[in-house]
């Protein structure tokens, strides 16, 4: 309907929003840009809400920003004008309300919200084109970088939050406060190893607290469990004498054709990435060495995990 202009209204936020951490909190962002998650708008996706006007008579047409991997600022929406919609009405308050009509067949955590508009105010702004959009909503800057500069210092203070728990905290249930680009829960759940849980829990407790050097070597580890139960699953025995390193692992699932020549080059990378982090070697264990392993282990197990796995 306004989906142009609504796009882009979004993105005037953006911009404000990274104008904040470009002038306050450029530092924390370099260490951690997980934490400010309406940098990228290809991580978001936009939610609108057509509400009942009975129920919502200033705010019935809202939208929700969400971080969703490759969301790309696209639109979905939502029309929950019927009265059926409200039946328990009493029951919710506004906001649980509607993202309770968001989160419907969607796995998204409290933190995946990342804030919400009243578009109603809008909406003389969203029926104009495109030029005279930019033009009219340029008055409104400055409010739009106040509002941004409190989300942003919102989101500081929760990463800050998060950092100074314990490891033991996370490990509980790590997947839940990981900054990390893939939903590891349904990985976890497949594997269904408690070996592999502990280790992938205590891999994104390090991640979390920015520990790279010993995410990177315990997530080298939880891969080398999946090789394991790999080879085991097609009637490979493994020895406790066996060499269990990921290369030595990646040749002999590549030997039994488990795996193929694309995904052994990728346990080789992972190997070495392994080994500097488990020896120190000269050379700085990055966060992207992190994501390599990280997304590693997801493919593995999306590719090679299959439904019938014990």
């Amino acid at each position: 309907m306004y989906n142009k202009n609504i796009q882009n209204l979004v993105k005037i936020f953006n911009e404000q929003y990274n104008k904040v951490i470009g002038n306050l909190y450029e530092k924390a962002f370099q260490i951690n840009p997980q934490a400010f998650r309406f940098s990228d708008l290809q991580n978001v996706k936009l939610y609108v809400l057509e509400l009942n006007r009975d129920f919502f008579p200033t705010d019935w047409f809202h939208m929700y920003l969400v971080f969703e991997k490759n969301g790309n600022n696209e639109i979905e929406y939502i029309n929950a004008n019927d009265i059926s919609f409200y039946k328990d009405y009493s029951d919710y308050n506004k906001e649980s309300f509607q993202k309770n009509l968001i989160s419907n067949n969607k796995n998204y955590d409290e933190r995946d919200f990342i804030f919400s508009i009243g578009l109603t105010v809008f909406i003389e702004y969203l029926e104009l084109s495109e030029e005279d959009f930019f033009q009219r909503i340029s008055i409104q800057t400055l409010n739009l970088y106040n509002q941004m500069r409190d989300l942003v210092s919102k989101q500081a203070r929760e990463f800050q939050k998060h950092s100074n728990l314990s490891a033991g905290y996370y490990a509980k249930n790590a997947t839940k406060y990981a900054y990390s680009l893939l939903d590891l829960q349904p990985i976890i759940d497949k594997v269904n190893d408690e070996d592999f849980t502990y280790q992938m829990d205590q891999a994104i407790a390090a991640y979390d607290q920015s520990l790279y050097l010993p995410s990177c070597a315990t997530l080298g580890v939880a891969l080398e469990t999946l090789c394991k139960k790999l080879l085991i699953h097609h009637k490979d025995k493994v020895k406790d004498s066996d060499a269990t390193m990921l290369d030595k692992l990646g040749e002999r699932l590549k030997e039994k054709n488990i795996i193929n020549y694309k995904f052994k080059k990728r346990l080789d990378i992972c190997y070495k990435i392994r080994n500097m982090a488990s020896h120190t070697s000269p050379g700085i264990v990055l966060q992207s060495d992190c994501h390599v392993l990280i997304s590693t282990i997801h493919e593995i197990v999306s590719t090679y995990y299959k439904d019938d796995f014990k």
